[in-house]
């Protein structure tokens, strides 16, 4: 038998076992909802072990999509020692721990070495699974833990006995390390992410389709608004955007291609598509439920502080995508068929499951409940479908099992970011850096916002929303704080950044998931986002200084007056961005459309003088009725 053959069998072997390990993952998690079968850091030292049990597995299930040879054979290996690693180091751990609650961090040499290993092994498997931008980040940081006292000033750290560090990187005695955010992975998203992904296997993914097929009916070019309809559904139960451009980019990318958009247009749609997700409910994105744990509050007050921007968001991407359309004389109104029938339904297991789950993080019980009864609802309206409605087992399954996936490849996240965030703040770099973000601010709220933007989105770079998130929370919102922000304000400026820098060159994760699938150009692809999406870059601007947005139950005349400025803001520069809206626009209309939407909208949230905010909405309604008096260009012709 050749290596080769070796390698297969062993990756069919892994990808045998992922869905019979994930099943027993997802058992004990709903079991935890009912019962406790331990105590807390037993509970989240078990539920550490199997995240990477799993995830070694599905480190060996994905071996094949390697590019070479030799990253199949280096994800095989990771995959044997990963899985060895976590069972070892989860027997150990679970036997020792009430031992090592009491004597940490005087720990003895055998107990320091398995704590390396543990370390490793989270690093090895985020690696694989993450890339190496994040195990590269997360891994100097625990050598900068150890061994920062060595660098020169300003650099340097105070030295640490080495069985504190391994003690605070492995989380022994207690939730700090890759247990540092343990409790949000086990206790509050993994059966939420579960439930988003039993979306896809109980069909209701189908549904949004249909739903986005329906509203791209409307308007020529439809394709692209059904796109942006179906791909926020989708992302708003799985709070990806990376996978959900993976996933929906599949169907909307070639469709909108073959409809007359070009491969970097359609792209862009996709990704903004994806990306603004995150800001809707109910997932939104791990970072939402970091926020929660970070400001201490429910889950439920971080979901409706960010509805209205997620709205703001959604508006200007279509008012976007709009202007693109009129630009172009080659997308022409297609219509597809919608089948009701298959609306009809599926939508009432969604409502209802989907329902239940909001009243009940509402209600303030666990989101592990609520997740509990939003699955158990949607398997329970599924079987209660016409035989052609349901899905068969194996797409049954096979949802399951990507909400699982999903749910373990966060885990990992959490535990490699959490040492990051455990050497920032037991060295006190995190504060270091903070305090400098805030000094290049000045004490300037405006300054602070733009360093604070540029700052996240380098921070960002390279990196999943949540990690990105996770750092920019110890490093940028402090000083945002420091210049006037509340905690609310700074933490979803901060997160509002950490997802945008997914699509940001120069490595926009989420840029390059959408080329695959396109086959455009990166930087013709990074363009059309930022021509798409640039005014969305005003979104958090707006929030932070006009305190109504990020307070959804006590809404004022203010905060419609902003909404308005906003969008008026929004039509003006996608028209001056495109040169149209409705209809071609003369140079000297575009000229005032890039200056008129941005400057009154400036004036107003530097002033918060009312007059101000009502110019751009008032200059757009002239703009309107005065085209409607004048003769119009003749209609831009297009495709039957």
């Amino acid at each position: 038998m050749t290596p080769v053959d070796i390698s297969h069998r062993l990756i069919r072997l892994f990808d045998r076992a992922l869905l019979p390990a994930g099943l027993i993952l997802f058992a004990y998690q709903a079991v935890m909802v009912w019962y406790s079968l331990h105590g807390a850091l037993l509970h989240y030292l078990t539920h550490l072990a199997l995240v990477l049990c799993l995830g070694a597995i599905l480190v060996g299930a994905t071996a094949g999509d390697a590019k070479t040879p030799l990253g199949r054979t280096v994800s095989l290996i990771v995959a044997g020692a990963g899985l060895a690693a976590a069972i070892a180091c989860g027997i150990y751990f679970y036997g020792e721990a009430e031992n090592l609650e009491i004597i940490q961090p005087f720990i003895e040499t055998p107990t320091m070495v398995m704590g390396i290993v543990l370390v490793l092994t989270v690093l090895a498997i985020a690696w694989r699974v993450w890339g190496a931008g994040l195990a590269l980040i997360c891994g100097t940081a625990a050598l900068y833990f150890a061994y920062g006292h060595l660098l020169p000033e300003p650099l340097t750290t105070s030295s640490q006995p080495g069985n504190v560090v391994v003690s605070f990187l492995a989380g022994i005695g207690g939730p700090r390390g890759v247990l540092s955010y343990a409790p949000l992975s086990a206790d509050v998203i993994f059966l939420l992410l579960v439930f988003g992904g039993l979306m896809h296997g109980c069909k209701v993914i189908d549904m949004f389709a249909e739903i986005g097929g329906a509203i791209g009916n409307l308007f020529r070019g439809g394709v692209a608004f059904s796109a942006i309809a179906a791909s926020t559904l989708i992302g708003m139960v799985t709070g990806q955007a990376v996978s959900n451009i993976a996933l929906s980019g599949i169907m909307t990318i070639p469709t909108m291609k073959r409809n007359g958009f070009t491969a970097e247009q359609a792209g862009a749609v996709e990704i903004l598509a994806s990306t603004g997700s995150q800001l809707l409910p109910p997932i939104m994105g791990l970072g939402a439920f970091l926020m929660a744990v970070i400001l201490g509050v429910s889950y439920i007050e971080i979901v409706l502080a960010a509805l209205i921007p997620g709205i703001m968001y959604l508006i200007a991407v279509t008012i976007g995508v709009y202007a693109m359309i009129c630009r172009s004389d080659s997308i022409p109104h297609v219509r597809v068929e919608v089948d009701w029938t298959k609306v009809r339904w599926i939508a009432p297991s969604f409502i209802a499951s989907f329902t239940v789950l909001l009243v009940l993080l509402y209600m303030r019980y666990s989101p592990a409940m609520a997740g509990f009864w939003g699955i158990a609802l949607l398997i329970a309206g599924t079987v209660l479908r016409p035989a052609e409605h349901r899905p068969t087992i194996s797409e049954f399954l096979h949802g399951l099992r990507e909400g699982i996936v999903t749910a373990v490849q966060l885990a990992l996240i959490l535990a490699a970011i959490g040492i990051v965030v455990q050497t920032l703040t037991t060295t006190g770099t995190g504060v270091a850096l903070g305090r400098a973000v805030g000094m290049a601010a000045g004490g300037s709220l405006w300054i602070g916002l733009v360093v604070g933007m540029v700052v996240s989105l380098i921070i960002g770079m390279g990196l999943p929303t949540p990690a990105a998130y996770a750092l920019i929370a110890i490093v940028v919102v402090p000083a945002l704080v420091d210049v006037g922000l509340s905690a609310l304000q700074a933490n979803m400026f901060g997160f509002y950044f950490a997802i945008f820098s997914a699509l940001t060159p120069p490595i926009a994760v989420g840029v390059l998931t959408a080329v695959r699938i396109s086959g455009g150009s990166f930087l013709g692809t990074a363009w059309e986002c930022l021509k798409l999406g640039g005014i969305c870059f005003a979104v958090p601007y707006v929030f932070v200084i006009v305190h109504g947005f990020l307070d959804f139950e006590n809404t004022t005349s203010e905060t419609f007056v902003a909404f308005a400025a906003f969008a008026a803001t929004t039509v003006m520069m996608a028209g001056a961005t495109y040169g149209a809206f409705s209809r071609r626009l003369v140079p000297v209309e575009r000229g005032l459309f890039a200056l008129a939407g941005p400057v009154s909208l400036v004036a107003y949230l530097a002033t918060g003088w009312t007059v101000l905010g009502l110019i751009g909405p008032a200059a757009l309604a002239l703009w309107i009725a005065f085209s409607r008096r004048r003769s119009t260009p003749a209609p831009l012709s297009y495709r039957p």
